[in-house]
């Protein structure tokens, strides 16, 4: 259950990130590596320490992308959303995500 909880907070953050972060194609950098941190989450399963390594392989990339947030504006903010949004990965990302969730709220329910 802890490492459901992290991953939830983890999505959530990227979430964030998604409608947050900017900064040239540091955006783009951001939704891409979103899209493969997903992709490995979904394939780890239920396997919590795939879960753990994966959450610690990407944990410098997420800390850079938090970064581009600081200082911001809240129209410099609307314009890094703007820019995330014509990122090839963002609507991946997006969609990725919700299987992601989907998987997890599954295997918490009780067989």
């Amino acid at each position: 259950m802890r490492t459901f909880t992290k991953t939830l907070m983890a999505f959530a953050f990227i979430a964030f990130l998604m409608t947050s972060c900017g900064g040239g194609s540091e955006v783009c950098n951001c939704s891409d590596m979103s899209v493969a941190m997903i992709k490995e989450m979904i394939a780890a399963g239920k396997d919590k320490d795939k879960m753990t390594a994966i959450e610690k392989k990407y944990e410098p990339k997420i800390e850079k992308c938090k970064k581009l947030d600081e200082g911001k504006s809240e129209d410099e903010k609307k314009k890094m959303v703007e820019e995330m949004s014509k990122c090839s990965s963002a609507k991946e990302a997006e969609k990725l995500m919700q299987e992601f969730m989907k998987q997890q709220m599954q295997d918490l329910k009780p067989e």
